[in-house]
């Protein structure tokens, strides 16, 4: 049986459930060519900004390890150059590894920060984040799943 939280490590843990979660709905809905839902799970995704934002401030006010606030501060970096790239400078950089790359980095390490976050809460409930997480992985192996490399114009 999973421990009880209290009310801000609730809201974090479905957050980070959530985070993860959107974003597999995100790699599916993409997969299936459906741009409405893509963007409409996006939309819901950044949300989420909001609850883990007051669970960032409470931590703060409350004092907690440095470490903890640390990757709030990668979750939130990694949510800010997705509001950038995707829907303030709607620059496609997913097309190429040169600019993908960079992109990945730190959606991994906000990725590993939400596991580290509620493993901090309770190693019972990192692993349930940590689940939500290889549904993710999962998602993204459908989402490439079947795809050719596609070959430079001028190669023969």
């Amino acid at each position: 049986m999973l421990p009880a939280l209290d009310f801000f490590e609730g809201v974090f843990i479905a957050s980070a459930i959530l985070f993860n979660l959107l974003i597999a709905g995100i790699f599916i809905a993409d997969k299936r060519g459906n741009l409405k839902l893509v963007r409409s799970l996006g939309n819901i995704w950044l949300l989420l900004a909001i609850p883990l934002g007051v669970v960032f401030a409470r931590y703060l006010i409350a004092g907690v390890e440095a470490g903890v606030l640390v990757r709030f501060g990668l979750v939130f970096l990694y949510m800010l150059a997705e509001v950038l790239l995707d829907y303030v400078l709607k620059y496609d950089f997913r097309k190429r590894w040169l600019t993908h790359v960079p992109y990945i980095i730190p959606e991994y390490l906000a990725l590993f920060s939400l596991i580290g976050i509620a493993i901090w809460i309770d190693r019972s409930w990192g692993w349930v984040v940590g689940v939500s997480f290889w549904i993710l992985l999962g998602s993204l192996i459908y989402r490439y799943a079947g795809r050719r490399k596609q070959r430079p114009s001028n190669a023969k």
